[in-house]
């Protein structure tokens, strides 16, 4: 008998259906099996450091990739975040290399670099602002660039000036003093909407047509006169703070002449600005009829030398129908100021905030001497403590009915706060009251105002009373408050459960609904601040 024949097996190949059906669910691979329209879709809601990571994986992905940059038009280097720095390891090589994978791009945000070099280094493949330069212009699409570094910035505005600089520019190198490496020249043709500079030598504000956002903090004009061709039309904020510039007050008329023109203005804030006194009220009287100034909503005068209450009320006035915020330096809290705006009789539908005696945080935290912040170019300044009184106080409840939030700072002439309020207005919609510094507010007058306003949520009292208000052995507090709170309250041991069985007759009306925190100076100034709370109808 012949021996039987061995009969051969077909085996599936590895990559057929057959042995497909049949491989363990952990080892398919799903990725590959998805098509390139699919992957790229995907990619759409991937940082591009991972899509880019993605090319080394598998043949498809690397397809994949190429497909998806070779149609994008919009690329962030940061992942949507505008505060952080584009990925480190870049250099002007690899750089080019993946712009030319990109060549539809247009717009290109996050190009914000930890270190440019300046120049190009021989035999060194550095990241360099040549370097990053030669690549952008090798994007024949490229309409705009989102980036905060300054020469870099400077460099596109010189070389590729039809680029727009896209977002809020923001350069993160400032400071005070400021450094010398930090400078920018701003030309005529830069196509940008806002420019934040913050610590930056800066020769001249030009005429920039497209400029809707000007804010500038700590930034030195080095030009006698910078402000010679200032003309932003389409102007919608104006920030100036603790700039240092020329010192004749009249080479600061272009300024405010130029903002006058600019009549989609909404914000306007001149902090230590040493104008003409008198000179915003010329302005205003020759533009206000024009709509000059007639849509601001914020108004922030401080530490402005030569600002008279004439310059302040025309501005108000102009603006009484969208002003929605005014903070007025010390020497402008004046009774006069608003007794002024009462006999206007204007209305102001839309105001909510007030701050009286106001004074930038960098004044008040700087730690250098007058003489030394006059060395470093900021204008000569001395402010003292706003002179207003309760009359006057009385005139700003009877002018700003419709106020919501209301701070004062450094009033020593407001004794009897229950007098603020009349008959026919009680700062109904009022949420916030913060006093500070002004020590000769009685306390017992503090509380019959409390009483009166209906809508209060928070209070803050700060370096408030020289010394403890009489009574404040018998009712147990350490520096006092005379408003009849146990000393259980005021401890530090508030999450005692002696706390939750206070009596209710030993608390004014005003604190049962929400507990009241205290803290207390070793100067004998009370400072007493209130978490949120609602009074009792």
């Amino acid at each position: 008998m012949a021996p039987r024949r061995k009969v051969s097996r077909l085996q599936p190949l590895k990559h057929s259906p057959e042995a497909w059906q049949h491989q363990p669910e952990e080892d398919k691979d799903h990725v590959n099996q998805l098509s390139h329209e699919l992957l790229c879709h995907i990619f759409r809601y991937l940082p591009l450091k991972d899509i880019i990571s993605m090319e080394c994986l598998s043949r498809k992905l690397r397809e994949a990739v190429a497909l998806y940059l070779r149609v994008l038009r919009t690329v962030d280097l940061c992942a949507g975040c505008w505060w952080e720095y584009m990925p480190s390891g870049f250099t002007d090589r690899s750089f080019q290399t993946l712009l030319k994978k990109m060549p539809e791009v247009e717009q290109l945000y996050g190009l914000h670099p930890r270190y440019l070099e300046r120049r190009r280094v021989r035999g060194l493949d550095a990241f360099s602002i040549p370097g990053v330069l030669e690549a952008l212009q090798a994007c024949p699409s490229l309409m705009g660039v989102e980036t905060s570094h300054l020469e870099l910035v400077e460099a596109i505005w010189n070389y590729m000036p039809q680029v727009h600089v896209l977002g809020k520019f923001h350069n993160r190198n400032g400071a005070f003093p400021i450094p010398a490496e930090n400078k920018l020249s701003i030309p005529v043709t830069a196509k940008i909407q806002s420019l934040h500079l913050v610590g930056v030598n800066v020769p001249e504000i030009p005429c920039i047509a497209t400029l809707r956002h000007l804010y500038l903090k700590w930034v030195r004009l080095t030009k006698p006169q910078p402000f010679k061709d200032f003309l932003c039309v389409s102007l919608k904020t104006f920030v100036m703070k603790n700039c240092a510039g020329p010192t004749n007050s009249l080479k600061y008329v272009p300024l405010v002449t130029g903002l006058a023109s600019a009549r989609g203005l909404e914000q306007l804030e001149l902090v230590r600005v040493p104008f003409l006194g008198g000179l915003i009220q010329h302005v205003v009287e020759d533009s206000w009829r024009s709509g000059g100034f007639r849509n601001l909503h914020t108004i922030v005068f401080g530490a402005c030398k030569n600002a008279l209450e004439v310059d302040l009320g025309y501005l108000i006035i102009t603006a009484a129908r969208r002003l929605h915020e005014l903070r007025i330096q010390p020497s402008l809290t004046k009774d006069g100021v608003f007794s002024a705006l009462k006999m206007a009789e204007l209305e102001f539908p839309q105001f909510e905030t007030l701050h009286l005696g106001y004074v930038d945080d960098f004044l008040l935290q700087c730690k250098m001497s007058h003489t030394e912040l006059v060395k470093n170019g900021l204008a000569d300044v001395t402010e003292n403590p706003g002179i207003i009184t309760d009359i006057g106080l009385k005139v700003v409840n009877e002018v700003f009915t419709n106020i919501k939030y209301l701070l004062v700072y450094n009033c020593p002439h407001l004794h009897s706060p229950h007098h603020w309020l009349s008959e026919q207005s009680r700062w109904s919609r009022l949420v916030d009251l913060t006093l500070v510094r002004c020590h000769a507010i009685k306390l017992e007058s503090f509380c019959q105002l409390i009483e009166l306003l209906p809508s209060l949520e928070f209070i803050c009292l700060d370096q408030m009373f020289r010394e403890p208000p009489k009574g404040c052995a018998r009712v147990g507090l350490s520096a006092g408050t005379g408003i009849g709170v146990s000393s259980a309250l005021v401890s530090n041991q508030n999450s005692n459960d002696d706390n939750n069985n206070l009596h209710q007759e030993n608390q004014s009306p005003w604190t049962r609904r929400k507990q009241v925190s205290f803290s207390f100076s070793t100067l004998n100034i009370c400072s007493f601040k209130c978490l949120p709370f609602k009074l009792p109808p």
